[in-house]
């Protein structure tokens, strides 16, 4: 396809709306720890095993047991998320095909933000509004560890993931607030270094680590850093992401206009042939399901105002 700026047409990929919008889902903090799955636009049931099957010895010729496997059945329903691009035509006349390129590195962060907040917060990122319906989130689980700064955090990160497998779940991994990283990797480091050593430079850069042998990601959004909505007490969730079922439809969408009107997050009106803009307009479809139990936080309490 081509993309038009400002009469400048840039040759892009038949798929490249699609391909940017799952580069979205992929590089967010959720998309690192889980794999998406196929989510038709008009919901689909999910079955949840619940367990209830297991092997024993039988003699020769003799019955075998028979198990009754449990399932409950759980609906996701996809929800609508849009927003709104404004890009001066002057610059896109300046380098259209750069101008082609920062769009879409604000589509994929823009994306990945808001499934990361919908998922940890159950809240749109423009505006920190919930999400109407009851949408189960992560920072609903009642199991919260509150970390003392001041003291090693390696036993209290453990006594979160105690939590996390307190019922029936295998907790896989973490995730971090992006400015918890160097805190999380050099308590890591400290246990491979070597006795009366230093520990070594963790690799920052990393958008993945371990911890403990799980992964661990990190991002603004798992404190909920998300535009402007204020950071919440959580430094980090870790649960088994294995049962966070979630997924996006094909149901993509990415127009384009040079006639448009709109309305800012300040009430200000634009009119795109007035004031020569030019308006993106992307809108996707994602659900989700998980059970908040399945999940631990690590808060911190924020310091008291003199």
């Amino acid at each position: 396809m081509a993309v038009t700026l400002d009469g400048l047409a840039v040759e892009l990929p038949k798929e490249w709306a699609a391909a940017t919008l799952r580069k979205g889902f992929q590089e967010s903090v959720v998309g690192k720890l889980s794999s998406s799955e196929p989510m038709p636009t008009n919901g689909k049931v999910i079955p949840i095993y619940e367990g209830g099957f297991e092997l024993g010895h039988v003699a020769e010729a003799g019955r075998k047991p028979a198990g009754d496997a449990e399932f409950t059945f759980k609906g996701i329903k996809p929800e609508k998320f849009a927003g709104l691009l404004a890009v001066s035509k002057e610059a896109a006349r300046a380098n259209p095909a750069q101008m082609v390129q920062i769009i879409q590195q604000d589509m994929i962060n823009a994306v990945s933000r808001q499934l990361d907040f919908g998922i940890f917060y159950g809240k749109s990122a423009n505006n920190g509004q919930a999400i109407p319906g009851s949408i189960p989130h992560v920072n609903q689980t009642a199991s919260r560890v509150e970390l003392d700064e001041t003291k090693d955090l390696i036993p209290q990160f453990l006594a979160g993931y105690d939590l996390a497998s307190a019922g029936e779940s295998d907790p896989d991994g973490f995730a971090f607030d992006s400015r918890y990283r160097t805190r999380v990797l050099l308590a890591s480091q400290q246990q491979l270094a070597p006795a009366g050593g230093s520990s070594p430079m963790p690799n920052l850069a990393a958008a993945t680590a371990t911890f403990g042998g799980l992964t661990a990601a990190f991002g603004r959004t798992v404190a909920g850093r998300v535009g402007a909505n204020a950071a919440t007490t959580v430094k980090g969730f870790v649960g088994d992401w294995s049962k966070l079922r979630w997924g996006f439809s094909e149901n993509l969408q990415l127009d384009r206009s040079d006639q448009a009107s709109w309305v800012d997050s300040e009430g200000k009106t634009w009119h795109a042939f007035q004031d020569n803009m030019i308006l993106y307009r992307v809108e996707f479809e994602a659900g989700w399901y998980l059970d908040p139990a399945d999940f631990a936080a690590y808060d911190v309490t924020p310091p008291v105002a003199p």
